[in-house]
């Protein structure tokens, strides 16, 4: 998922952080990505 492979901070409260910043980039990835594939209506 966007060449992500191993967390770079220590600690699960940071660890959590870096997930969910690593899920909202895919997840805006996508969007903009479905977006420009989307019927013009």
């Amino acid at each position: 998922m966007l060449g992500f492979r191993r967390f770079s901070l220590r600690g699960l409260e940071k660890v959590s952080l870096e997930w969910t910043l690593v899920c909202v980039s895919y997840n805006l990835k996508r969007l903009f990505t479905l977006k420009n594939f989307a019927p013009a209506a």
